[in-house]
């Protein structure tokens, strides 16, 4: 599937667009509304009117409508832009239902009259509308309903209560959710929309006080009200449908995407490295809780760019008409829960300060203490409003309930892999790599190659090296087929979820991606040339703690002998080295550079010593003493030889990424099988709600972890070098973060059955434990992540 940000003309059509939406928003807040704002105060309704006015006054009140209703006819990336930029200035945040739901439903579901009638009070915000839906005995189960309507002559009679209406106070109308047939046979059956002026006789709205303080919900009462039968939405007992249909346009919306940005921005304002001067011990406690406030902020990032990577292509099928519905409750479930960390860490960051309350705040004024007081003190407001995003518009329970359905009636990607984020070519590639793998690499035949030395098989490797997959990235004129690593990520997913032991990272992607950013020579290109026919293998041996960006640490020296070198020393862990034929070695050099190069696994003065990981990939330990090379064994030297290896490095990593997104996209696809089939005390135990929530919950973090793993290569030539390592640190964290918390819990999913061997999910739980310490841990790569000065955005203008 493709980004709809992806064509060059159309990304900058969309910068002039958000450079002018910017340009506006900057100039066109008032002064009053921008101070309130800047402190955290809460929004009263005079400063709602004034400001969606000037929106209205610009033809922007309703960027989610079409041209002909007063909307602006926005594609959803313009609306989505727009909604960033909107949250990343100094407007105050609305919740206007009626601009956001009734009106889309108005124009979806109502008549041409109330379409006219309706809409352009919305727009002026001459009318403020609530919802009425939830009520004291039916909030998450809607369908339970009481609030009746009963048809007189041209009237309905409503009777009854709602409950929990957002902001109802400010309301003048409100769409209602009744029951007008009590003897339907389904509960569902028997509801219908009406259109209600809160100022009709009968009529009681019953503020509430909210948690922080503010009048934020409120309890309406309906004694004989009598509603036109003009205002009834649809036909007669069809509101369950229309209630249910909300686009998934607008669910989409509200996964709070772009507070989430904004907050994120802002929140990294509030990270402060102490001062090197005072006391030392005093510095030294400042420095730790530093750290620790930058790594929490660094997780959080990595959290706001897995929920950006996962919204966009829901945003690109609800373009192109589809429906990801299943998406949209992942991206609630994330958004909301993402938002209300920034919003505790916000508060926590303040310290004691944030516990102050400033009563004007919730009036809209800015109190009279300094700005930072303030700040803190209101700040707390919003971190308890958003406690109640979970509960709204479908609680983040609810949105389990639905994930979890999903997952056990086999709708998921877990039963039936996708492929419509490929080309045509990539997804013909995965799916006869996985076809080929069911075929030939089953889990009694990998049984069989763990056992074997090297822990890989001639024939596998053989039948690999056929698919394409050892010349993917190669240059055709080396025998290979020079396609990008883009092509290459999908298999090594594919080879995930078969657990595949050949050494297909670190000869495929490590040395040959090693071995492709050096310099055009006979011993480059002949090693490339050996690996593009699967006639060879490589490993390279890169010292100790090799990680992205990292000055190498090689433990081999090498001394120029004459016009010969020699290379001498030791590297504990060669990935892949048992079968290497040929070792990419990196060395210090005499004058204390980085050199690398091309050593036969044969050579005099090489002793591999093979070794097994817990989960049966094949190491080995190599020793090199007094091994003699020709001068023409060097493959590249300092600065050339330095990017070379991070390049192998860096891809090799990435990999290991998408080696464990298959690996537990397979993991949840077995347990949830076994869940289904599994009996307990009279039913199965993907019966039991808790079960089905702790499933939801993986698959939701694994469906994060994924997608930004798949969007790290995206503009990647184009992207500045510190970026690059950001993201691979991103994508390498959130993968062994979800990956051990899924390994582990499957186990525990499966009982004493999942600790055997001979079951497949435990081979599954010991690849992902194993990819998480691999080149890095999680902990390892959201420290690098932090320590990135220019890894923290900027706190948007204020």
């Amino acid at each position: 599937m493709r980004d709809p940000r992806t064509s060059d003309r159309a990304q900058d059509s969309d910068e002039a667009f958000r450079a002018e939406i910017r340009s506006f928003l900057r100039d066109a807040v008032p002064a009053d509304i921008r101070a309130a704002t800047r402190a955290h105060c809460l929004v009263t309704r005079e400063q709602a009117a004034r400001w969606h006015r000037i929106l209205h006054a610009q033809g922007w009140a309703a960027p989610g409508w079409p041209r002909e209703h007063g909307g602006t006819g926005w594609s959803l990336v313009r609306q989505a832009i727009f909604r960033e930029e909107l949250a990343a200035s100094d407007a105050p945040y609305i919740e206007n239902l009626g601009i956001d739901t009734i009106g889309p439903t108005l124009i979806r579901h109502g008549t041409d009259e109330q379409c006219r009638r309706f809409l352009p009070g919305m727009l002026s915000f001459d009318d403020f509308w609530a919802q009425g839906y939830s009520e004291p005995d039916a909030g998450s189960d809607l369908a339970a309903l009481r609030t009746t309507a009963r048809r007189e002559g041209d009237c309905w009679i409503v009777n009854g209560s709602k409950i929990w209406q957002s902001l109802g106070h400010w309301a003048n109308w409100a769409l209602l959710l009744v029951r007008t047939d009590p003897a339907a046979s389904r509960k569902q059956d028997g509801i219908s929309i009406l259109l209600v002026d809160l100022r009709t006789p009968g009529v009681t709205v019953r503020p509430i006080r909210y948690i922080n303080g503010s009048h934020f919900h409120v309890q309406m009462f309906f004694d004989d009200v009598r509603v036109p039968a003009a205002n009834l939405v649809g036909e007669p007992n069809g509101g369950w449908a229309i209630a249910k249909g909300l686009l998934v346009i607008e669910r989409l919306f509200v996964a709070r995407v772009a507070e989430c940005k904004a907050e994120l921005a802002r929140a990294a304002a509030l990270l402060h490295p102490p001062s090197d001067e005072g006391d030392p011990v005093m510095r030294g406690e400042q420095q730790m809780a530093f750290a620790l406030t930058a790594r929490r902020h660094a997780a959080l990032d990595i959290r706001m760019r897995a929920l950006e990577a996962a919204w966009w292509p829901a945003i690109q099928q609800a373009a192109e008409g589809g429906r990801p519905d299943l998406e949209a409750s992942l991206l609630k479930l994330e958004g909301i829960q993402l938002l209300q960390d920034l919003q505790l860490f916000r508060m926590d960051a303040h310290g004691t300060a944030s516990l102050r309350l400033y009563p004007e705040a919730l009036d809209g004024q800015p109190p009279g203490a300094p700005d930072d007081a303030a700040s803190a003190g209101n700040q707390t407001l919003h971190m308890w409003r958003y406690r109640g995003s979970s509960l709204a518009g479908g609680s983040s329970e609810i949105q389990r309930q639905i994930i979890a359905k999903a997952i056990f009636d086999g709708q998921t990607e877990l039963d039936v892999p996708r492929n419509d984020h490929l080309g045509d070519e990539q997804a013909m590639m995965v799916d006869t790599m996985r076809r080929w793998l069911s075929k030939h690499y089953s889990f009694d035949f990998r049984q069989q190659v763990m056992h074997t030395p090297g822990g890989c098989s001639a024939s596998a490797w053989s039948g690999l090296a056929e698919l394409g997959i050892t010349s993917l990235t190669i240059p055709e004129a080396l025998g290979g087929m020079e396609q990008p690593m883009t092509d290459l990520l999908p298999l090594m997913e594919t080879l995930g979820e078969a657990l595949v032991l050949e050494p297909v990272p670190w000869s495929a992607v490590f040395g040959t991606q090693t071995l492709l950013a050096l310099p055009v020579g006979p011993s480059r290109d002949a090693r490339l040339a050996a690996l593009a026919g699967g006639d060879a293998r490589c490993a390279v041996l890169c010292g100790k703690e090799p990680g992205v960006g990292k000055t190498p640490q090689p433990t081999v020296i090498a001394r120029r002998v004459g016009d010969a070198w020699q290379l001498d020393g030791d590297d504990a862990m060669v990935m892949g080295g048992t079968d290497a034929h040929h070792f990419i070695v990196a060395a210090t050099l005499d004058d204390g550079s980085l050199g690398l190069f091309d050593l036969p696994a044969d050579a005099s003065g090489v002793v591999v010593q093979g070794y097994r990981f817990h989960d049966g990939r094949g190491a080995a330990e190599v020793r090199l003493t007094n091994v003699r090379l020709s001068a023409f064994a060097m493959l590249g030297q300092d600065e050339q030889a330095a990017t070379a290896l991070d390049r192998g490095m860096t891809f090799a990593t990435l990999a290991l990424c998408a080696d464990s997104i298959g690996a537990m996209r397979r993991a949840l696809g077995i347990t949830a099988e076994y869940l289904r089939t599994r009996r307990q005390f009279g039913r199965t135990l993907a019966e039991q709600q808790v079960l089905q929530h702790r499933m939801a919950d993986h698959f939701r973090a694994w469906n994060g972890a994924r997608h930004l793993a798949r969007r790290v290569l995206v503009d990647w030539d184009a992207a500045p070098s510190a970026e690059r390592r950001r993201r691979i640190c991103a994508a390498k964290h959130l993968s062994g973060v979800v990956g051990r918390a899924i390994a582990f819990d499957v186990l525990q999913l499966h009982g004493a059955i999942g600790l055997q061997d001979e079951t497949p999910i435990s081979h599954y739980s010991k690849r992902l434990v194993g990819n998480d310490l691999l080149l890095g841990s999680a902990d390892t790569h959201l420290g690098r992540f932090a320590a990135a000065v220019d890894a923290i955005p900027r706190a948007p203008a204020r």
